[in-house]
């Protein structure tokens, strides 16, 4: 996330966990995550759309997505899911898409045009 420590070093891993460690911050367990807040990938999947619709969608202030830092992976809240703007929003994707689109997602053979 380009962040570094007091003394202009890097973060790895190591010094994640014994920061953890020292100001005793538990290791983050998905399985206890709260369920209130959800990665912007997730989100996509969830709304049926690619993961660059989904952020156009956040840039635009369509969908509600936060960042703790730039460069950190956003974060939407999944009741902003079920919204009516977000609806209207990803259905505009939808209508955006090819009429030939579900044959393109399927297809297993590269087509190299003039052949």
């Amino acid at each position: 996330m380009r962040c570094k420590t007091g003394n202009g070093e890097t973060w790895t891993t190591f010094r994640v966990r014994e920061m953890r460690e020292r100001l005793g911050i538990p290791e983050y367990d998905p399985a206890k995550a709260d369920g209130e807040m959800i990665s912007l990938m997730k989100a996509a999947e969830r709304l049926g759309i690619c993961v660059g619709s989904a952020k156009s969608l956040v840039l635009k202030g369509i969908l509600p997505a936060k960042q703790i830092l730039p460069g950190s992976p956003w974060l939407v809240p999944v009741e902003a899911l079920a919204s009516e703007e977000v609806r209207i929003g990803v259905q505009r994707v939808i209508d955006r898409r090819p009429k030939v689109y579900e044959q393109y997602q399927y297809d297993k053979f590269i087509r190299l045009p003039g052949l």
